[in-house]
């Protein structure tokens, strides 16, 4: 199978790529960014590296088919510089290259809580994305070839990010402190692992591959909890 993968030099992104390479499952990796992600010189073989930036992704061509297509794209209102800045890549950036890739699996990274309707600007953000991503794969669906929708809801992400983000730092140092205190109700707002998403998307793929998998459910939302307990 061939995959692509958006979004590869984040927390997520960087521990994604390595476990597609490391996966037999896959002959071909698409990569594309505006920078080219760091990885094993040994899997270059299996890469192929398109640098763009994300606003010409409606007008690439891309060099094969893609079956699995992962998302993992990313930022804060800080890096971005501005709700229009973050919106361009989050959700804009997003869809264009859910559509882009026309691929019959896409897994995308979303947020615990999104929703079009939160009052809290980066969920709802979140939800309008989820919900034009579900809207995009409706109009292309085909009966002899379904395409499904795989939304990962994370809480707040945990690992060494290549780049500072101070509020996010103290706020897992918060959490860590007090992770005694996530039982009952609260257990699913647990601050999660980078990894444990990574290993997540990975695993969703490799089960979507399976020929007794449900073929009637088109989108499915992994939780927080549930990356958590797999």
């Amino acid at each position: 199978m061939n995959a692509a993968l958006i979004g590869a030099t984040g927390l997520i992104g960087q521990l994604l790529l390595q476990k597609l390479i490391d996966s037999d499952c896959y002959e071909n990796i698409l990569l594309i960014g505006r920078k080219q992600p760091q990885y094993n010189e040994n899997s270059s073989t299996k890469i192929t590296f398109i640098a763009c930036q994300l606003t010409e992704l409606s007008s690439l061509e891309l060099p094969f088919c893609i079956e699995h297509a992962f998302c993992c794209l990313g930022t804060t209102i800080k890096q971005a510089g501005s709700q229009q800045a973050f919106i361009a890549v989050d959700k804009t950036a997003c869809i264009d290259f859910v559509d882009k890739c026309q691929a019959s699996s896409n897994f995308v990274v979303s947020a615990l809580g999104a929703s079009s309707q939160s009052k809290t600007f980066y969920n709802r953000i979140k939800g309008q994305t989820q919900e034009a991503l579900v809207h995009l794969l409706a109009q292309t669906q085909h009966a002899d070839s379904p395409k499904r929708l795989w939304l990962f809801q994370p809480s707040l992400l945990l690992g060494k990010r290549s780049e500072s983000r101070m509020l996010e730092d103290l706020a897992k140092g918060a959490f860590r402190f007090a992770s005694g205190l996530f039982i009952g109700p609260l257990q699913q707002y647990r601050p999660i692992e980078a990894e444990q998403v990574a290993a997540a998307m990975l695993a969703c793929a490799i089960s979507a591959q399976d020929p007794e998998y449900d073929s009637i459910q088109r989108v499915i939302v992994i939780s927080n909890d549930e990356m958590q307990q797999s």
